[in-house]
């Protein structure tokens, strides 16, 4: 990685670290750059709007269709951040 790449994932992970709660100072002292924390909020804009069929589906077959989904859509993101993904997902859904 060159010193304007970032590990996505890292944000992403970091970012849901405490969530529902938040720490934005250690989020902002590892991405000082606005625009790593504008990156992680679209990705999470993008996990929100995933149509799923609920059906008789568990929260966790739920979440893990959509750490599927947005795997096929970010190959690049490791599994703890499509996990991330996931309970997101599911935790805003329930």
């Amino acid at each position: 990685m060159t010193e304007h790449d970032v590990d996505i994932s890292t944000a992403i992970t970091l970012y849901l670290a405490h969530f529902p709660g938040a720490d934005e100072h250690e989020f902002t002292a590892r991405f000082p750059d606005v625009s790593v924390e504008e990156e992680v909020r679209a990705i999470l804009l993008e996990t929100n709007r995933i149509e799923i069929e609920w059906g008789n589906k568990t929260l966790i077959e739920i979440g893990e269709e959509v750490r599927h989904i947005m795997h096929a859509r970010h190959p690049e993101l490791t599994e703890a951040a499509l996990r991330k993904l996931g309970n997101y997902f599911t935790y805003l859904m329930k």
